[in-house]
């Protein structure tokens, strides 16, 4: 399958669209960061200890998205454009028609199924364009993570033991993976 160009989505209540690179907005995911370790303690992006890396994180995305390297999406409230979080397509293999699905939230917005919309939003594009595997990895700790999985139809087929160093927590940490495949 050749690359195709990664566009935006739209869910009942989300608008999903690529990340901007600027300072201020980079400013503002690192203070939600900060505000809520605990809450992301699981997720080994989120030892940031400066805005500025937040920044090189959003040159990425833009990076990716202008190369077909990778699509991540911040997730936006439709009726007030308040950013919700981010929904990214990488690890995608063009070639094997596969990729993986990774998502962060800020907890402001927990537990109202904005996450399942996006996922399941970005599972779909990505199967329309040809995908026949997309994956996610969850923390077996982090519950949620592992529930938006399932509530969007991953089926879970195992546990990679021991497969992520968790520099947060300074430990190495088992990942339940989860899969879908597309049959079309």
């Amino acid at each position: 399958m050749k690359p195709q160009e990664f566009k935006p989505l739209q869910t009942v209540r989300l608008d999903l669209k690529p990340l901007v690179a600027t300072f201020d907005f980079a400013k503002q995911i690192f203070d939600i960061i900060d505000k809520n370790r605990e809450y992301f303690k699981f997720m080994p992006f989120a030892d940031v200890k400066q805005p500025e890396q937040e920044f090189d994180f959003l040159r990425s995305a833009e990076k990716g998205w202008k190369n077909n390297s990778k699509s991540t999406y911040g997730l936006y409230l439709r009726e007030n454009g308040d950013f919700v979080g981010v929904c990214t397509m990488f690890a995608i293999d063009w070639e094997n028609e596969s990729g993986e699905i990774g998502y962060w939230l800020n907890p402001k917005y927990a537990r109202q199924g904005f996450m399942s919309e996006a996922v399941h939003a970005i599972e779909q594009e990505f199967s329309n364009m040809g995908f026949k595997r997309i994956v996610i990895t969850a923390n077996i700790e982090n519950i949620a993570s592992c529930k938006t999985a399932e509530k969007c139809g991953f089926e879970r087929e195992g546990v990679m033991r021991a497969w992520v160093f968790n520099k947060i927590l300074n430990k190495r940490e088992n990942m339940a993976l989860y899969a879908k495949i597309n049959t079309k």
